[in-house]
């Protein structure tokens, strides 16, 4: 008899657990899955490869990418070259919606005629007139509190700031993007830092790391924006506590960009 009555509360209790999950299920706000971004950089020569490049893209790879279900594909140009270089990188950000979605795209592409046509110049460059000196390729995933990027609006002059922020070991990377998901992207939202995308590495020649995107109308607003961070008094205190100060930042690279021709963002 007792365990009959157990096994009835049991199940009372199983059957009001699942149905107040369900409910609070329908409450929570629906995120979404988490990107993967493709990030792309092309090392170049001269005007005429950062051109070529451009180009493919913007009539190519792009177009075909798009007819595969992959949108919202960025495209842009330094405009402040890194150390050492005369000529500014062109930078590709493709995002996915999943890592198979990145895995069955370079096949699929191979295997479409339009795209190989229209990015003939590119795709048969020979090595006597190569299209770019070297490719850099990152695989990222988008951050939890971010897990999609944002589209800016494409109709407005912008300007963007992409930046990395490396680690000094797995587990202070971890921290600091822990502390972009709890307290940090909000502080960017705050002081007016409109964020692409917030984003850790998954491979890369700089991990581990964590990388993001904000755009601004010029650099005027870039540098009231950053200030208004920087006076930000949340920011200012969770910069000192010890919950974070473990996931120091050892390292960070910028790269200042432009949108091109056929830019989705």
């Amino acid at each position: 008899m007792k365990n009959i009555i157990y096994r009835s509360t049991s199940l009372a209790f199983m059957a009001l657990f699942a149905l107040v999950s369900s409910s609070l299920a329908q409450d929570a706000p629906k995120a979404g899955p988490r990107e993967h971004y493709e990030l792309r950089f092309y090392t170049v020569d001269s005007a005429a490869q950062q051109q070529r490049v451009a180009d493919y893209w913007a009539q190519a790879a792009i177009p075909a990418l798009n007819r595969l279900g992959i949108k919202n594909i960025g495209l842009f140009q330094e405009t402040k070259p890194q150390e050492g270089e005369a000529f500014g990188q062109v930078v590709v950000l493709i995002p996915y919606k999943n890592i198979g979605q990145f895995a069955s795209s370079q096949w699929k592409l191979n295997a479409d005629k339009e795209y190989k046509k229209a990015g003939a110049d590119y795709l048969r460059a020979s090595k006597d007139d190569p299209a770019y000196r070297r490719i850099e390729s990152h695989l990222l995933r988008a951050m939890k509190v971010k897990p999609q990027l944002t589209v800016p609006n494409i109709g407005k002059k912008r300007i963007f700031e992409m930046r990395e922020y490396e680690g000094h070991s797995e587990a202070g990377s971890a921290n600091k993007i822990a502390m972009f998901d709890q307290i940090e992207a909000d502080i960017f939202a705050e002081s007016g830092l409109e964020a692409v995308f917030y984003s850790e590495t998954l491979i890369g020649k700089n991990r581990p790391s964590l990388r993001y995107m904000v755009t601004f109308d010029d650099e005027a607003d870039q540098a009231k924006d950053w200030q208004s961070f920087r006076d930000n008094p949340r920011w200012n205190k969770a910069k000192v506590d010890p919950k974070w100060s473990r996931g120091g930042v050892s390292g960070r690279t910028t790269n200042y960009l432009k949108p091109l021709k056929g830019s989705q963002l």
